[in-house]
């Protein structure tokens, strides 16, 4: 986020046990809220802070239990808008990875489509800036169900067949991705805390969220990977040719 000029407002505050009622100013500088008084900079990480509260003509900024109340300036609520943009933006949800595109991980079609609802999901709430669409693209219901629907079809393709054969290795596979459905059930978890909190705690919830994305997409990088011998081991089938007597 591009820096901010500073703006000069009334600060009420209780900033690390320190009480402040004085003028002063406050700017955004790069993950920062610096606030100025006397002559000092009070500084602010954005993800620390818990919740931004705008209710004319005072905005306030929670952090952990101290509140910061600053008013006097008409610029506040796009400054308080700011700050919550900032916060809302994504991680980098697939830092972390090892199988996702890599040698190990085995590219090829399956791998695409084991990963493709999840790199779908990110992409999609990319495209919006407010929480409750992001939550949306994420739907953990509905990735859980691709999921399994997924996993049954990789059991189908290997063996059409046999009926067996098939429960067999979509069992074994299931159990495999259990961790991500387990993750998945976590995340969605942490979407109805932020939707329930309120605007005091919802940036707060909202890291929770980020976290529960992170761990749904660990737990499909290694499921992924235990995934791989079980799939190497059951080849799909080459196409019969049939020959038509004429």
């Amino acid at each position: 986020m591009p820096d901010t000029p500073r703006i000069p407002v009334r600060v009420r505050a209780t900033i690390r046990g320190v009480s402040i009622d004085a003028d002063g100013a406050v700017r955004l500088l790069d993950d920062l809220v610096a606030i100025y008084v006397d002559e000092r900079e009070h500084a602010i990480r954005i993800d620390r802070v818990d919740g931004v509260v705008w209710e004319a003509p005072a905005l306030t900024l929670h952090v952990a239990r101290d509140a910061v109340e600053l008013s006097g300036h008409a610029a506040l609520q796009s400054f308080g808008a700011q700050i919550v943009a900032s916060a809302l933006t994504l991680p980098e949800l697939t830092r972390t990875m090892h199988a996702l595109g890599s040698r190990r991980g085995q590219p090829g079609s399956d791998h695409d489509r084991f990963f493709a609802g999840l790199l779908a999901a990110r992409r999609a709430a990319e495209g919006f800036v407010e929480s409750d669409s992001r939550l949306a693209a994420f739907d953990a219901g509905r990735l859980s169900q691709t999921l399994t629907a997924l996993v049954s079809d990789l059991a189908a393709e290997r063996y059409p067949d046999s009926a067996p054969d098939r429960r067999a290795l979509e069992a074994e596979l299931l159990d495999h991705v259990e961790r991500v459905h387990l993750a998945l059930d976590a995340l969605g978890d942490a979407a109805d805390q932020v939707r329930a909190s309120a605007r005091s705690a919802r940036l707060a919830r909202w890291r929770d969220w980020t976290w529960a994305a992170q761990r749904v997409f660990e737990a499909a990088d290694r499921s992924w990977m235990a995934m791989l011998p079980a799939l190497a081991a059951s080849p799909i089938p080459a196409r019969r040719r049939r020959f038509w007597r004429t």
